[in-house]
């Protein structure tokens, strides 16, 4: 009778052992896919910021040559030339082969007082400028969008 309740107690043990080995290794697996979709995110981030920083490079070279002939609702691509950026209505294709970026311009309204604001009189001198990053995700599309204001302080 001992022998039987002790091979009972072997399977019992060998089958909570395995149960606890594939919730362990699906942690993992969860886990290692969780932390891969958040550091796809933060480069994906870190490239709108950089779109954003090159507009903002871009503005201070040239309000007038480089921003105020630009179209509002059209994607520009961020590309360097030499050691400066620029703006081209090219699609320059994927960043690191998975990321891509798109920069889109809006004019922006000023109300009486000169805050922005959805109506009102149009700032020549100011827009408002989106820096899009999309990818593929495992068959899912993500993107994430910053948007700042950009202003003609330097009056160049």
């Amino acid at each position: 009778m001992n022998k039987g309740i002790a091979l009972v107690e072997i399977l019992v043990v060998i089958a909570i052992i395995g149960v606890a080995t594939f919730s362990l290794y699906e942690l993992v697996v969860l886990s290692r896919a969780t932390v891969g979709r958040e550091l796809r995110r933060t480069q994906a981030l870190s490239l709108a910021q950089e779109g954003i920083e090159a507009v903002r490079s871009i503005r201070d070279q040239s309000w007038s040559g480089n921003i105020e002939p630009l179209s509002n609702g059209t994607n520009y691509y961020a590309t360097l030339s030499g050691s400066s950026w620029a703006l081209t209505t090219t699609n320059p294709g994927p960043i690191d082969a998975l990321f891509n970026r798109t920069i889109v311009f809006a004019s922006v309204n000023r109300d009486a007082n000169s805050n922005i604001s959805e109506s009102g009189s149009v700032d020549e001198n100011t827009r408002k400028v989106t820096s899009t990053v999309s990818w593929t995700d495992r068959g899912t599309s993500r993107s994430v969008a910053l948007s700042a204001y950009i202003t003609n302080f330097l009056g160049n």
